[in-house]
């Protein structure tokens, strides 16, 4: 007998953030992933029991995961050439479940794993000026990270631009930390090892090339799972760091990551790139295609006249239109492979973090505006783009019952 009741995986109506009520102690109502936003049940019901989704079905997942992230709704052209490049380099399966299998492979209970997020899109006014694109991302990939494995995420950017990205990862239910509040939790005869502590440790990397080294052997002596980037430019040959439209940017102001990525992939850890225009850290995988097709790719408008293209290859190179949803995609595909949707964050905590990126001081990356606006695209539209995943994984989930 049929009833009207829904077996498949559960989203909390809304974020949940140490403090949101005091002496709350009752977990927000939790509505099955069938029942839309507004609260009222789509038709047919589905049966109790529903199985876990097989393997075919995962990569039908990822399969309009991928297709959903790089529709080209900016119309810059560039997504479609850089995914399927990206793609035929990594085996031709899709790229946001090929990130999520092996972070699952890596990934440990309180091991980290190190986000690189942050551009200073106006660095000759001020480093501080950060992009919304990245941070958003960064921030509830972190958040899908710790739901999934417990893992321990170490955000870092640049210095002055740690206080953005720590409003964003409040935003996306995570507690801000240190190592060493970490450490003497831990060891406390008090602590209570089975309540989670959604905990994330953010911090600046430095922009000075005398501090690199240092800096470097700091973050790998944590024996990081992974390390992953979101948004964040990469050097070309000249070790010059461009915007998309072929201008320098101020090579004084960029935390140069691409040296701590680079000793990390010698050293066997994993490193999962995530870009959008072709000079982003990571697609040195695909740099003769970025030289070939993206506009200042093989020669840039600085005097360095060697293109945009950067050098680091990666293990896993993510392309979207948005990076921001290029992460959302890879938390839908752990969603799926772990059988569990609240791993993928909603569409209200989407604008939560969005909101809260801008209210820090975030700009639109290409107008230079502070608003709500990604990449020109309104909040409600990257909001928007969370909500089909959700629905990807609820029609696969009842696609796959008998």
């Amino acid at each position: 007998m049929r009833r009207d009741t829904c077996s498949s995986p559960t989203l909390p109506t809304k974020s949940w953030s140490p403090g949101t009520r005091k002496g709350a102690s009752r977990s927000p109502r939790r509505r099955p992933l069938c029942e839309g936003r507004s609260g009222r049940r789509p038709r047919p019901p589905v049966e109790k029991g529903s199985p876990v989704p097989r393997e075919h079905t995962v990569k039908l997942i990822a399969e309009a995961v991928d297709r959903l992230i790089t529709v080209d709704v900016s119309s810059r052209g560039a997504v479609q050439v850089l995914y399927d490049a990206a793609r035929e380099k990594l085996g031709n399966r899709p790229l946001t479940l090929l990130a999520a299998e092996r972070l699952r492979d890596v990934a440990a209970p309180e091991r980290p794993v190190v986000i690189a997020t942050g551009l200073p899109i106006r660095g000759w006014f001020s480093p501080a000026l950060a992009e919304s694109d990245g941070p958003i991302g960064a921030a509830t990939l972190a958040r899908a990270l710790v739901l999934a494995f417990r893992s321990l995420p170490v955000l870092i950017c640049e210095e002055e631009q740690v206080p953005l990205l720590t409003a964003c990862v409040r935003a996306a239910g995570l507690i801000p930390s240190t190592f060493e509040q970490i450490r003497s939790a831990k060891e406390s005869p008090d602590a209570l090892p089975d309540r989670l502590i959604p905990a994330v440790v953010v911090r600046g990397f430095p922009a000075d090339e005398g501090k690199l080294e240092r800096a470097t052997e700091e973050l790998l002596k944590i024996q990081p799972a992974a390390l992953i980037s979101v948004e964040r430019l990469g050097a070309n040959a000249r070790g010059i760091y461009h915007y998309a439209r072929g201008e320098k940017v101020r090579t004084e102001a960029m935390a140069k990551v691409d040296p701590l990525f680079a000793a990390a992939r010698s050293r066997g850890i994993l490193t999962v790139c995530i870009g959008d225009g072709g000079n982003e850290l990571g697609m040195g995988l695909i740099r003769e295609e970025v030289r070939r097709h993206v506009p200042y790719g093989k020669t840039c408008r600085c005097p360095c006249g060697a293109g945009l293209a950067p050098e680091f290859v990666p293990d896993v190179l993510v392309c979207a239109t948005v990076s921001n949803w290029g992460a959302a995609g890879v938390e839908a595909c752990l969603a799926a492979l772990g059988n569990n949707a609240n791993l993928l964050h909603s569409p209200d905590m989407e604008m939560n973090v969005i909101r809260a990126c801008t209210d820090a001081g975030a700009l639109d990356g290409l107008t230079g505006l502070v608003g709500a606006y990604v990449d020109t695209l309104p909040a409600k539209i990257c909001a928007d783009i969370v909500e089909i995943l959700q629905a990807i994984l609820l029609n696969a989930s009842i696609a796959a019952q008998p």
